[in-house]
């Protein structure tokens, strides 16, 4: 329990985020009340309520949180002298995947609980739109890297799939010890079918040749598919919001 000192408005509400860290990780988000943080922080019920009506809200700032520290660490390779590209995007990707900081395991509990809960669905499309317009604020978008924006949308998502996989797993050390080959994944996946890379790496975005095969034969419909059947161009795209495409 947290000792009840005076505080101003600002370090009060800090200091209620940190004991709902504590108690988010412990015994899980959608296991917590208002009641175990009241009692965590050692407020009186109003007084605690006097700067927080619920746990959606406190985990809305705790998320907040964690794009301000993001964010922090992404200015400061520019300020080392760094530019935004491709390889650097990749490179911080991969840096947050395996990032051990205290807010993580909350942001696995709202990956976890979001599925179950609505409101919590909504609070993370809100927070997402949030990130991306700090990104778009500071140049990082689709758009200004010559990416396709559903490539910034598998990246997202690869992102997040490590992230929650290595929790639940208790694969932390794996990710971490893996962390080059992680971003060599997400340059991968953010170079795909990138119309400045085709010319520098056939590999990326490349057509089937429907003229011939390396024998000189013809290629019939079913050798132009792969193992999984073709699916190039059959995936509908995806409405999650980010940098270069809007959400409606």
């Amino acid at each position: 329990m947290t000792r009840n000192k005076r505080l101003s408005f600002d370090e009060r509400k800090q200091a209620i985020k940190h004991a709902a860290i504590r108690i988010f990780v412990e015994q899980g988000f959608e296991n917590t009340t208002m009641e175990d943080l009241v009692k965590e922080t050692g407020l009186s019920k109003g007084g605690f309520y006097h700067y927080y009506k619920n746990t959606t809200d406190i985990l809305h700032d705790i998320m907040l949180d964690g794009i301000a520290y993001r964010n922090t660490i992404m200015m400061k390779s520019i300020e080392d002298g760094k530019q935004w590209s491709i390889d650097l995007l990749a490179d911080e990707m991969a840096r947050k995947v395996v990032d051990s900081n205290a807010l993580m395991p909350v942001y696995v509990e709202l990956l976890l609980a979001k599925k179950r809960n609505p409101q919590l669905e909504q609070l993370y499309r809100q927070l997402e739109h949030t990130a991306f317009d700090t990104f778009r604020a500071h140049n990082i978008d689709a758009e200004t890297l010559s990416v396709k924006p559903s490539n910034f949308e598998l990246m997202a998502f690869f992102v997040n799939a490590i992230i929650l996989s290595a929790s639940v797993l208790n694969e932390h050390k794996l990710v971490q010890d893996n962390q080059a080959l992680i971003k060599q994944l997400l340059l991968n996946i953010l170079k795909q079918g990138n119309a400045h890379t085709l010319d520098e790496d056939n590999s990326y975005g490349a057509q089937p040749n429907n003229e011939g095969n390396s024998h000189g034969t013809a290629r019939t419909s079913d050798e132009g598919s792969n193992q999984f059947g073709s699916m190039q161009g059959s995936v509908p795209a995806s409405s999650t919001s980010l940098p270069g495409k809007e959400r409606s």
